[in-house]
């Protein structure tokens, strides 16, 4: 090599190529026994037993991946926290504002990501120190043979016991077929040549100005992209669709009048007051009925009624408030009278019977009674 050539090129180690992983593996005792510590081997397949001659222990990387998905989970925890809880809290059927199983698929899906994209981050730049802006290993002219038949042993510049006039000495023996220094060139002139010459500059701008170019062409003139359109565009009838069906439906009407078996219809509809004349509750007065009846009314009544069905809600300002259930009036109502309430709604006050059943419907205002009876007990069931 001449000396302009030598002024571009620095010297970041040593190889020494060996016939057989035996071979190798003796280099690598006695190169280790010599003192060289930053050692490093190149095979056509991975060699068991390798990483433990080469003296390096359990990859760390566990230890990082470990870290991030605790970090990601300790995060997504706190921000779901303080966004449900504290800073906008909102009363969703009366259940718990920070609801654990609730977030856990979120917790989970950022744990995942941010773990998984920290050990790569962590494999490539870390641990492997990419991205490099050249490879000295590939410059050599064994490198062919090293994905072939051959293996050798790599030795760092870096290392203490390294030395460029001493080096070939020290890796020389029996076994070894041949020694190379390693070289490449100072990083100063690859980025001032290459990477900060005009011809690449031109070519980043221009490969950036066509993508964008492109991109805004063929979502303007191209229309939708087919990609994962089989959920919108499939094999399916929907509701009161024309079909094949004898009634020219994809869902057939039941007959006018017709009620399922074991099933009676509401049959007051409109006159509440009828039902409160003729509906009882059938429904036993046990431990376990109240404990249905105070869950569904947590759920259902709660946000709007207040924890005492006093009318003291959880809702903010911006609904109407909902009255009482303490008055003398509501008191004084069957409870076929709150039952048709529940049924149909009144005043601003929906229906409930699309999400209630009948007999959660009846156990509600057995709890009810029960909070009345609370609020407003007799002389006798006082101590």
């Amino acid at each position: 090599m001449s000396e302009p050539e030598q002024e571009r090129f620095e010297v970041v180690g040593a190889i020494a190529v060996y016939g057989a992983p035996d071979e190798l593996a003796e280099g690598v005792l006695k190169a280790r026994e010599a003192g060289f510590a930053r050692l490093d081997t190149v095979s056509p397949y991975p060699l068991h037993g390798m990483d433990r001659l080469l003296g390096k222990g359990p990859s760390r990387l566990g230890y990082i991946a470990a870290a991030a998905g605790l970090t990601a989970t300790i995060v997504a925890k706190t921000a779901q926290w303080w966004v449900s809880a504290v800073d906008y809290p909102l009363n969703i059927g009366g259940n718990p504002l920070f609801a654990l199983p609730a977030f856990v698929p979120v917790t989970f899906e950022v744990m995942v990501l941010f773990a998984s994209l920290t050990t790569v981050v962590a494999m490539l730049a870390v641990f492997n120190g990419l991205p490099r802006y050249g490879s000295a290993l590939l410059r050599s002219s064994f490198i062919r043979d090293l994905t072939c038949n051959r293996y050798a042993l790599v030795v760092d510049a870096a290392d203490k016991r390294f030395g460029v006039d001493t080096i070939l000495e020290d890796l020389s023996g029996p076994n070894v077929q041949a020694v190379e220094l390693l070289q490449r060139e100072k990083p100063s002139l690859y980025y001032k040549e290459r990477i900060l010459s005009v011809p690449f500059l031109v070519l980043i701008i221009g490969v950036a100005v066509f993508s964008s170019t492109a991109t805004r062409l063929a979502f303007r003139y191209g229309g939708e992209l087919p990609l994962y359109n089989f959920m919108k565009h499939q094999a399916r009838v929907a509701a009161q669709a024309p079909s094949s069906f004898a009634s020219s439906a994809g869902v057939t009407r039941a007959v006018e009048g017709t009620v399922a078996r074991g099933f009676l219809p509401y049959a007051y509809r409109g006159r509440p007051d009828d039902a409160g004349a003729n509906m009882v509750n059938t429904l036993p007065l046990t431990a376990g009925n109240l404990a249905r009846g105070r869950d569904r009314f947590t759920v259902f009544c709660q946000p709007c009624h207040g924890r005492l069905a006093d009318g003291r809600g959880t809702l903010t300002a911006a609904f109407p408030k909902a009255p009482t259930l303490h008055s003398k009036k509501v008191r004084e109502w069957t409870d076929g009278r709150i039952y048709a309430v529940l049924t149909e709604g009144q005043n601003l006050m929906p229906g409930w019977e699309a999400q209630i059943s009948r007999d959660d419907r009846w156990l509600i205002i057995h709890y009810l009674r029960v909070l009345q009876r609370s609020q407003h007990a007799p002389e006798q069931d006082l101590p």
